[in-house]
């Protein structure tokens, strides 16, 4: 059955396997990170290679292993405050260098909030970090409200310390870090 395929035939199907190991990672990358990040997978697929094997090498104390756990240590944070908790949602970035994103979408409506709102930017420790996406309850407005390290699951960014204080009303202070457990 299989004596009687021509080389071309053969070359396909080799190509094939060959785009399918190559592309497997970045299907997998494009999975588990976030809408901001993951078609940088699909059109640069070795970076998906450095990221599998990132999240192969991941440290077993990491205290924000999961998405739940992101979501659960981002949902206390916030809880009390005008804003709510949507999302966690995973980023791979170069630990060292700065990060710079936009906390509310291009079509949001601004009205009541900060002008330098724009654009945050953070440093991370460590190559995985959760991004927050929330909402804020009075207007409905969709946005960043936070970044969690997903090793030591501190607050790397908090948007209350750039909002107007209504939104800012809970019992954490974005200021105030926590220690990291041993």
């Amino acid at each position: 059955m299989l004596r009687g395929r021509s080389k071309l035939f053969w070359a396909l199907v080799a190509l094939v396997a060959a785009l399918v190991v190559f592309y497997l990672p970045s299907l997998v990358a494009y999975r588990y990170t976030a809408g901001s990040q993951n078609a940088s997978f699909l059109t640069h697929p070795w970076r998906s290679w450095r990221f599998l094997v990132a999240g192969l090498t991941v440290p077993g104390d990491s205290r924000l292993k999961t998405s739940g756990a992101a979501y659960q240590e981002a949902d206390r944070l916030f809880r009390g405050s005008e804003l709510e908790v949507v999302a966690a949602r995973l980023l791979y970035l170069d630990p060292g260098d700065a990060y710079t994103f936009e906390p509310l979408p291009a079509d949001a409506d601004r009205s009541g909030l900060p002008a330098d709102l724009d654009q945050a930017t953070i440093v991370p420790p460590f190559r995985f970090v959760w991004q927050i996406e929330g909402r804020v309850r009075r207007s409905g407005q969709d946005l960043v409200i936070a970044m969690l390290d997903y090793r030591s699951g501190d607050v790397l960014w908090d948007v209350r310390e750039e909002l107007p204080p209504r939104h800012t009303q809970s019992t954490y202070s974005p200021t105030r870090r926590r220690a990291r457990s041993t």
